[in-house]
């Protein structure tokens, strides 16, 4: 029994070796519900326990860890930046550009989260407004396919979303749909200090942030390149490069019988393809952005994209002439009979111009196009300079009439490129 007179009695701790006062060790009962006092001190007692809780709970990584996924940030055309010198806005820092949404209507954002819309002839900076959880977020009308043609809806656009969209490339768009932000401050937007992470990355990198005030790039890679942190759905084998040695499956990949698996083996193979090239050249140099190297990331893009009853073709030469990239700023979905319009022959047509032949039986120059197949005679001409004016003259007043006629079919990026279409000499 214990002695009832608490105030004399004393312990030695065995973990620091203090004689102290009885209530400094904590009552216990023992398996015989025999009260007793343990042989460690509180103090020693709640020391041990947080070190036994902070080994427990701190972060580890994989021994074998691999940082194999990088920070990499998207290459933007030039075509789509912004001349600010047309917009009377001062700029955040000197690296901050303002990119050309491509699906929204005369609208722009920077690196650094701002929007501009171009509207009554005059480039506004958009102020933007912040939902119950402080995160900005902008309204936009977008260009949507609705009840059988294009129309412009207004959306709520989230920056820090767009600015991962449009900025960064994500590798694994199925599962990294949170968005970090350096020092957990929501209203920076800025590109740099923006990280796409799945549910568990994020959950891992806010409490090392919590617990240390610690969110450093090089901690948050080997978060994001750590197996154990990994969805669930991850494999090592779905992100081996098994396509032309450059493209793989993702998350994502069920069968290669489906449509969208189907389009992205045609496209990696067009591309990388060395055998497919000596039968088309035109395809040498074409490339397929980092993102779309993952099936999963395509197949995302391809299923929200696609208007389902309608066979199109994917089209990357209309938006940007001269493009060389598949990728989701510079496709596009349109009819068979547009893509056509823009093939130019370069396989058969020896050294002269687009559209212009030579008659060996006239001697003369003859301008002609075709379209869906079918040829379309503009007439003979001296010189190849005059049969290139004619053809080129026809030829731009022809996919404007086609544009307009397919006007609510396609997409009003496409319909804006079509009717700024310019031929020229050394296409």
């Amino acid at each position: 029994m214990l002695d009832e007179n608490k105030e004399c009695e004393t312990k030695i701790c065995k973990k620091c070796g203090r004689l102290l006062p009885i209530e400094k060790f904590r009552l216990v009962r023992g398996q015989f519900h025999n009260p007793y006092y343990l042989g460690q001190c509180k103090e020693c007692e709640y020391k041990y326990q947080r070190s036994y809780l902070e080994e427990k709970n701190k972060i580890k990584f994989s021994e074998d860890l691999e940082i194999l996924i990088q920070r990499q940030y998207k290459k933007i055309k030039k075509e789509r930046i912004l001349d600010i010198t047309k917009a009377d806005i001062d700029l955040l820092g000197v690296d901050e550009i303002f990119v050309k949404l491509m699906d929204y209507k005369n609208a722009w954002l920077s690196n650094y989260g701002r929007a501009i819309r171009y509207s009554d002839g005059k480039y506004n900076l958009l102020q933007g407004s912040y939902d119950n959880y402080g995160v900005l977020r902008y309204t936009l009308p977008k260009n949507v396919f609705l009840d059988g043609k294009w129309i412009y809806k207004n959306v709520v656009v989230y920056a820090a979303k767009a600015v991962v969209e449009e900025f960064i490339i994500n590798p694994d768009k199925a599962n990294n749909t949170y968005i970090w932000h350096r020092g957990y401050d929501k209203q920076d937007c800025y590109y740099k200090n923006l990280y796409p992470l799945n549910q568990e990355q994020y959950r891992i990198v806010k409490r090392q942030f919590n617990e240390t005030g610690d969110d450093a790039e090089e901690f948050i890679l080997k978060v994001m390149n750590d197996i154990r942190y990994m969805p669930d759905t991850w494999s090592k084998e779905s992100f081996e490069p098994i396509m032309c040695g450059i493209g793989y499956r993702g998350v994502l990949y069920e069968n290669g019988k489906i449509e969208s698996y189907l389009r992205w083996h045609d496209m990696i193979n067009r591309c990388y393809n060395e055998k497919f090239h000596e039968k088309h050249p035109q395809y040498k140099g074409c490339t397929v952005c980092e993102e779309w190297l993952n099936y999963s990331n395509f197949k995302i893009w391809y299923d929200k994209n696609k208007i389902v009853g309608m066979k199109l073709d994917l089209d990357k030469d209309i938006l940007f002439k001269g493009n060389k990239e598949y990728s989701p700023a510079t496709v596009a979905f349109v009819p068979h009979e547009i893509n056509t319009l823009f093939l130019n022959g370069k396989k058969n047509r020896g050294d002269l111009p687009i559209g212009v032949h030579f008659d060996k039986e006239k001697g003369k120059y003859r301008a002609e196009m075709s379209f869906m197949g079918q040829p379309i005679k503009l007439g003979r001409f001296d010189t190849i300079e005059l049969a290139f004016a004619r053809y080129k003259e026809y030829k731009e007043d022809f996919i404007k009439d086609i544009a307009e006629q397919y006007k609510d079919e396609i997409p009003y990026k496409v319909y804006e490129a079509m009717m700024n279409w310019v031929i020229e000499i050394t296409d």
